[in-house]
């Protein structure tokens, strides 16, 4: 009779798990975001320090600021989910309001220049 579980079956159990973890930490021990663009029409229009606290209303969006993290509060815009999406601190998180034509997005590095120009 074939044993179920054999040795490879558990080595491979084992690595796929170690994976498993290391993802998990790597997710985990994302660079938390020192600022935030305020993005209208996709151009940049405002960059906001998220040390500090503050409520700003562009085009119909609320956007807060505070304790390191920012959100969008309130929206007239018709499904919210500009509003649902919660919280953001990590870099290159976003928030995106397609109604309103408004997006916030973490910048890791405060005044950091663009990678590449095209024209």
């Amino acid at each position: 009779m074939k044993k179920l579980i054999t040795k490879k079956d558990l080595i491979l159990l084992f690595v796929v798990l170690v994976a498993g973890v290391i993802g998990i930490i790597l997710i985990n021990s994302a660079d938390t975001g020192k600022c935030a663009e305020i993005i209208i029409d996709g151009k940049t229009t405002e960059i906001i320090s998220l040390d500090e606290t503050c409520e700003k209303q562009v085009n119909g969006v609320v956007i807060s600021c505070e304790d390191g993290e920012i959100f969008i509060k309130e929206s007239d815009c018709p499904d919210k989910v500009c509003v649902r999406s919660g919280r953001i601190s990590k870099s290159d998180e976003s928030i995106i309001c397609a109604p309103n034509r408004v997006a916030v997005k973490i910048d890791g590095k405060k005044g950091s220049l663009p990678d590449a120009m095209t024209g």
